[in-house]
């Protein structure tokens, strides 16, 4: 039995599915299985796979088109790994990234979860690595973090292609929520690291592509499923930290539902926030009007193209 089992979500990503199965291949630690999970794509991504050769790699095929949450769990549910590694099937890992999970295993065995930092890799600009919430001083070293949320209040810490996690910890429970269809893994997030302690690297080790077509991020929010974050309130009651994320994800719901004139379904995830929790910059956003919200959301893409990143943290 491999120690880890690496999961491929798989829907027409013909053009970086090679490139993303090979860096799996050559990571320096060795040990593991590779399940590419397909979800009915109907481009040539299939057949790419198909000519890898390595007695690691099993090609699973959903019988029809069942969405990523879906997939992943199928993935997970295949996998005979003590550990599940998730990949997505447009990214890329740096060749230490196993290595570097595996020494976090056997450093901090209290831990059921371990993530790295990532870079975000871009068609029409340099890569960037988002700001974290943490003691630059820190980074190069592996930790366990006191509070996920805490420090998951800037850019997220770590992505879905940078997170590992003990298959023991979801025997009995479906990891990734399948009727969610936006933002799956702030769900997975809030069920898991309230649970369970976290391990992690600081430092990216993970490429993730942006600006790349058939990605969820590209979707319009008002016509997707996104987390309950309703029914977290009771959690968070005694967790501060946890009502902090919550109102964070509320803020960012809310101002992509205004970008969409989605006004019914601003106004429902803004029921329970606690504006407080915001930063300075957050409240003023989140009541100006849409025309400001545009106009912003344009000038931040133009920066963004000059390697300026502008937040509201």
């Amino acid at each position: 039995m491999p120690l880890f089992s690496v999961i491929i979500p798989l829907y027409n990503k013909e053009t970086y599915i090679q490139q993303t199965v090979e860096s799996v291949l050559q990571q320096t630690f060795t040990d593991f299985e590779l399940l590419i999970v397909n979800d009915a794509s109907t481009d040539k991504s299939v057949s790419i796979v198909s000519q890898i050769s390595d007695d690691r790699i099993q090609l699973i095929e959903n019988p029809e088109n069942l969405g990523l949450s879906t997939t992943r769990n199928h993935g997970i549910f295949k996998a005979s790994g003590e550990i599940i590694a998730l990949l997505d099937a447009d990214d890329v890992w740096l060749p230490n990234f196993l290595e570097t999970i595996h020494k976090l295993h056997t450093t901090f065995p209290e831990a059921s979860l371990y993530g790295t930092d990532y870079m975000e890799v871009y068609a029409s600009h340099e890569n960037l690595v988002p700001k974290k919430n943490m003691d630059a001083s820190l980074q190069g070293t592996s930790f366990l973090l006191d509070d996920f949320f805490k420090a998951s209040m800037f850019q997220p810490i770590f992505c879905q292609s940078s997170v590992a996690f003990k298959k023991e910890i979801c025997q009995d429970v479906e990891v990734f929520d399948s009727k969610i269809t936006f933002a799956e893994d702030i769900d997975f997030y809030i069920r898991f690291c309230s649970k369970y302690r976290v391990a992690y690297h600081y430092e990216p080790l993970a490429e993730i592509r942006l600006e790349v077509p058939n990605q969820m991020s590209k979707d319009t929010i008002s016509s997707k499923f996104i987390p309950h974050l309703h029914s977290y309130e009771k959690a968070a009651k005694n967790n501060p930290s946890l009502k902090k994320y919550l109102d964070l994800y509320r803020y960012i719901f809310a101002s992509l539902y205004t970008l969409e004139n989605a006004k019914l379904q601003r106004n429902y995830i803004l029921q329970n926030i606690n504006y407080n929790n915001l930063t300075i910059k957050q409240r003023i956003l989140i009541k100006s009007p849409r025309f400001v919200l545009v106009w912003l959301k344009k000038l931040k893409n133009y920066l963004l193209k000059r390697n300026v990143r502008v937040t509201s943290f």
